[in-house]
C-alpha cells in the first residue's frame, strides 16, 4: 500500500530541521519526499499539526510485562511517594478479598536505603498478599502475608543469583532483589491467556503510541511466544530468547526448537 502524508512536519535529518514537506510510504518504508500526493497512492492522510519522523527500533523491551504492569496496580508514572502509595491504598480497595495486589512502578529513591518495607506494604494494602516490582524491574516489595506464602523466613538463604533484605534479626524485611524475587513469585496465580494476549496487546499498542515500530523482546519464553501469536498483524520483533539459569544445557534442543518454529517453513 502507498500512502501519501501531507500537512503537518516532518523532520529532516539532512537538514536537521523540521519542514512542511510531504511524505510518501509504501509498506512501511518512507520512500519519497516531496511526491506529488495525487500520483498512485491508495491513500492520502492529512498529519493537521503534527509530527513524522521514522519509526524507532528498540534493542531491549519487555512489552508483555510492561503491558501486564499496565493491567494491574501501576504506578510507573506516579510523580511522587505520596501519589504512588494512593494509587496502592486504591487499588487494594478495588479487589476481592484475600486476591493478590500486583504491579509495581515505585522507586528506590523514595525509601531509606531503596528498600521500602513489608510492614509499610501490610498498611497500604491489608489482609491480602501484595508484591510490586520497582520501576526498573530487578527488586520486589512484598507484603507479609506474600513473604508467608513464600515460606520466606531468616532461614531461608538468599539464592544465589539475588538477595533479601533484612531485619536485625535475620526476618526478610520486605525488599527482595534480582533471584530472590523468584521466591514469591512462583506463588503468584499465572495469568490466563487472555489476560497475557491483552497485556501483549497493551504493550505493543504502548511502544507504537512512542514511535516504537520494531524492537528486541528481551526476554521471550514459551509465555511470550504464544501471546505474540495471537497478535494480527504480526509486530516486528527479533527475540532474545530467555536461559533459565537454574537449569543446564538440555534447554539447548528447545530453544532451536523454538527458534525452528518462529522462523517459519523455508522458501
Amino acid at each position: 500500500m502507498r500512502v501519501a502524508f501531507v500537512g503537518g512536519h516532518r523532520w529532516s535529518a539532512d537538514t536537521g530541521r523540521v519542514e512542511n514537506r510531504s511524505v510518501l510510504v509504501e509498506t512501511g518504508r518512507i520512500v519519497a519526499l516531496d511526491a506529488d500526493p495525487g500520483t498512485a497512492v491508495d491513500r492520502i492522510v492529512d498529519v493537521g499539526d503534527g509530527l513524522v519522523v521514522p519509526g524507532f527500533i528498540d534493542a531491549h523491551v519487555h512489552p508483555l510485562k510492561g503491558g501486564l504492569r499496565m493491567l494491574r496496580c501501576d504506578l510507573t508514572d506516579a510523580a511522587s511517594r505520596a501519589e504512588a502509595e494512593a494509587r496502592i491504598v486504591a487499588a487494594a480497595a478495588e479487589l476481592p478479598a484475600g486476591e493478590w495486589l500486583l504491579g509495581g512502578g515505585w522507586l528506590y529513591e523514595w525509601y531509606e536505603s531503596g528498600n521500602p518495607s513489608a510492614e509499610h506494604l501490610d498498611r497500604l494494602a491489608p489482609d491480602r498478599p501484595a508484591v510490586l516490582e520497582v520501576r526498573d524491574g530487578h527488586s520486589s516489595w512484598a507484603n507479609s502475608e506474600a513473604l508467608r506464602r513464600a515460606g520466606i523466613t531468616a532461614d531461608t538463604p538468599d539464592p544465589f543469583d539475588g538477595r533479601i533484605e533484612r531485619l536485625a534479626d535475620g526476618a526478610p524485611q520486605g525488599t527482595l532483589h534480582e533471584g530472590a524475587m523468584r521466591l514469591v513469585q512462583a506463588h503468584v496465580p499465572s495469568p490466563d491467556r487472555t489476560t497475557l494476549v491483552r497485556a501483549m496487546r497493551r504493550g505493543i499498542e504502548y511502544l507504537h503510541a512512542k514511535g516504537v515500530t520494531g524492537w528486541q523482546d528481551a526476554w521471550v519464553t514459551d509465555v511470550h511466544h504464544a501471546a505474540y501469536r495471537e497478535i494480527v498483524p504480526a509486530p516486528d520483533v527479533v527475540g532474545a530468547l530467555w536461559w533459565d539459569r537454574y537449569r543446564g544445557v538440555e534447554q539447548i534442543t528447545e530453544i532451536v526448537a523454538t527458534s525452528k518454529e518462529d522462523a517459519g517453513p523455508p522458501p
